[in-house]
């Protein structure tokens, strides 16, 4: 008997939310966020709740230069990048430039390797590039190694590292 062939996966649709919308991305930041306050508690807390944490997330949508662009499926919410347009004032020491930064990327749990969270990275390279923007970038934890190798497949490379430690 001929095996049958794969289920091809939902077809997903990329669009911008509204600072009003904040509250679909609750089931995409809350496992996310647990992860980081999981992993740096002396960074991250969760004393806030989903309230708290929507508010903040719709103040921060409303924010000149920033937006977020939201993948769906017939399911619902299944993965976002939330973004920045920065715009850096050249000085004595630094040129002036537009960078896009993306500040966190989260796809559903079932949904991940795919290519959605890729997809949303393009889309948001379109994005920055048609803000003028002339250069990208993010970070992510050392402990993080499925962003570090999300980040590098999508060209990035690290420029900066940042040490830190606790003090006494």
């Amino acid at each position: 008997m001929p095996e049958a062939p794969a289920a091809s996966p939902p077809p997903i649709a990329l669009r911008p939310l509204a600072p009003g919308e904040a509250g679909l991305l609750l089931p995409l930041v809350e496992p996310l966020h647990h992860i980081h306050a999981s992993c740096r508690p002396d960074v991250f807390h969760e004393a806030g709740g989903p309230a708290e944490r929507q508010a903040e997330l719709a103040e921060i949508l409303a924010r000149p230069g920033w937006f977020c662009l939201l993948a769906e499926d017939a399911r619902g919410p299944a993965g976002y990048v939330l973004a920045e347009l920065q715009v850096i004032e050249a000085d004595a020491f630094r040129c002036g430039r537009r960078r896009g930064f993306v500040h966190h990327i989260a796809t559903r749990a079932d949904l991940r390797r795919q290519g959605i969270a890729s997809a949303l990275l393009a889309a948001a390279q379109d994005r920055f590039r048609a803000e003028g923007a002339t250069v990208w970038a993010t970070t992510y934890w050392a402990w993080n190694a499925a962003s570090a190798a999300l980040m590098a497949k999508a060209g990035l490379a690290p420029a900066i590292i940042l040490a830190d430690a606790p003090l006494d």
